[in-house]
């Protein structure tokens, strides 16, 4: 049987991750049908000053937990790409620490990943629910327009659930550079550069307090990001 690694970047997620590792333990529990067997559950600890390890660590009697601890933040995108180079499975599904998607919309991504590379989680996309602030959905909007000649065909980047076949992942985040948020519109950017083959899936998306993106400051980062990229799509 194929396996699935699962990879879960937290900083400072003592107060939400508890409630995420539950709904993993209440899903495969329940879900007697999956096709693949999820082997590992890895939590990036991205230089947390709280109990996010101990907080996780209470969850290894119940779940495959496997811990990666990085000493400094330096944000999601390095952290994910820590996750990568450890993962074991066949399939890696990256998926955020606040569970805004839930854990048995895996299902869907299952359904598509063996005649595509990369299966993406879309809140725009036919079939997607989405439950999002105004001023959330705006700037989303505004970066998604930003975005779109470096990936035309592509509705939602950013969405924090994304799944790999684990060749695809362990190139295309051998080659990642950016280590903060906009790192989704990289490896993407890259994974098109490299002909493999994406799918968006509309999931159901909730919008979970306690997030640790700071709207402008952290938008104004990602503008300067993806500007990079641009020059390194235009001049190599």
């Amino acid at each position: 049987m194929k396996t699935i690694s699962i990879l879960i970047p937290a900083y400072n997620e003592e107060k939400r991750l508890p409630s995420t590792l539950k709904k993993w333990q209440e899903f495969l529990n329940n879900e007697k049908s999956l096709e693949y067997k999820i082997n590992e559950i890895i939590i990036i600890d991205d230089g947390s000053k709280d109990k996010t390890v101990s907080v996780a660590q209470c969850f290894n009697e119940f779940l495959p937990i496997k811990i990666i601890s990085i000493e400094k933040n330096k944000g999601k995108g390095n952290a994910i790409r820590c996750g990568v180079k450890k993962a074991g499975g066949d399939f890696i599904f990256i998926y955020d620490a606040d569970a805004a998607v839930l854990p048995e919309e895996i299902r869907k991504f299952l359904l598509e990943i063996k005649e595509y590379d990369i299966i993406i989680g879309s809140r725009t996309a036919k079939n997607s629910k989405t439950k999002m602030s105004f001023i959330r959905r705006f700037v989303g909007l505004c970066f998604h327009i930003f975005c779109y000649p470096l990936l035309p065909k592509i509705k939602d980047a950013s969405c924090g659930a994304k799944l790999f076949k684990i060749e695809s992942a362990k190139q295309i985040f051998s080659l990642q550079k950016i280590n903060r948020f906009a790192f989704d519109i990289e490896i993407l950017w890259l994974a098109k550069k490299m002909n493999y083959k994406i799918k968006e899936v509309g999931v159901t998306w909730q919008e979970i307090s306690g997030s640790k993106v700071n709207i402008f400051k952290d938008s104004l980062e990602m503008f300067f990001s993806v500007l990079g990229l641009y020059k390194r799509s235009l001049f190599g």
